[in-house]
């Protein structure tokens, strides 16, 4: 009998709040040693958020600022009024990252699976929609998480059979 979604989804889930703050989200990561979280609001999944998302989102701030320190440059040397030093700029998008949400950077259009799933279609799945965790949802609640992490232990146990 192949093993499905439930047999190895865990059902102890953290999740994070799409109001934290992206320093905030930082140091849950940092803390559970994970690299990612179902993003929960009022009861119901709303969301995942991984560190690719944060580092996507910081390369966007960077070039703004680029652009933002390009523009100001040109102003100085074309001898236009220039409202904001080059440091100033800086600071500004720093502030800006430290207000940023987990709203602001998530995967809005999760992927989730039921937990009859077989892991084998678990598996397909990930590979295909090329993501590395997938929350479990049951009636629309969130009752678990599969990680690519804990297929490859299948895998590596020689636990991972296709009927």
């Amino acid at each position: 009998m192949p093993l499905l979604a439930r047999d190895l989804m865990q059902t102890s889930v953290h999740v994070v709040s799409p109001h934290m703050t992206l320093p905030d989200l930082e140091r849950e990561l940092i803390a559970r040693r994970v690299s990612g979280f179902p993003v929960v609001d009022a009861g119901k999944l709303v969301g995942i958020v991984s560190r690719s998302d944060i580092v996507r989102q910081l390369c966007a701030e960077r070039s703004l600022a680029e652009v933002i320190a390009d523009y100001h440059n040109d102003a100085v040397e074309s001898g236009r009024h220039a409202t904001a030093g080059s440091t100033d700029i800086g600071d500004r998008v720093g502030r800006r990252i430290e207000q940023l949400r987990v709203a602001d950077v998530m995967i809005h259009d999760v992927v989730a699976v039921e937990p009859t799933m077989p892991l084998v279609d678990v598996a397909r799945t990930m590979h295909e929609r090329r993501v590395h965790r997938l929350p479990v949802v049951e009636g629309g609640r969130l009752v678990g998480i599969i990680a690519a992490i804990d297929l490859a232990r299948l895998v590596a146990e020689g636990r991972l059979v296709q009927a």
